[in-house]
């Protein structure tokens, strides 16, 4: 199950790094849009996010939402999800970008979250990974240490889609 689950993560990585990686610095700073966020800050927003769903499996794992039972009509998700749950949020304060970074910062940081996540699933001994499940901080729907996997990969997704169109657009710079 975490598998599955982690080779979405992998090919969503792949294809907004191919994305990124040729941009020159004024296409990492451009704003589509007055209050819009910038490719820089997407990247940035998309880190703070990894390291929070890394943060999660790590807890999941060791036990710490053992005591916590999922509530009567309460909405969760597993490895199964097929799609991004939400519609547009704003961003928790904790995932809101700071001042822009450049880009090969921030690839290096994406690759060592990444790694961390993977790494923190590897720890994983247990038979039934849908077994584990926390909510979400920032919303209370609830997701198995599967689905937190699968929430970080469409989560990316979604960015990337809005990171293609910002790329696509009449007015990015060429």
């Amino acid at each position: 199950m975490l598998r599955t689950a982690w080779d979405l993560a992998e090919q969503v990585r792949a294809t907004l790094l191919e994305t990124i990686r040729p941009l020159t610095a004024a296409r990492w700073v451009f704003r589509p849009a007055a209050h819009a966020w910038c490719i820089g800050e997407q990247v940035e927003h998309l880190l703070r996010a990894e390291i929070g769903s890394s943060k999660m499996a790590r807890k999941l794992i060791r036990g710490d939402f053992h005591a916590q039972h999922l509530p009567a009509g309460a909405i969760s998700y597993t490895a199964a999800l097929d799609r991004y749950p939400f519609g547009a949020l704003e961003a928790p304060p904790a995932l809101v970008p700071g001042p822009v970074r450049n880009r090969e910062t921030l690839e290096r940081e994406l690759a060592e979250a990444h790694a961390r996540f993977r790494s923190e699933l590897a720890a994983f001994q247990g038979d039934d990974p849908e077994a584990l499940r926390a909510p979400d901080p920032a919303t209370g729907v609830w997701f198995t240490l599967g689905g937190w996997v699968k929430l970080q990969a469409w989560h990316e997704a979604r960015h990337l889609s809005q990171i293609q169109r910002i790329v696509a657009a009449r007015d990015f710079p060429r």
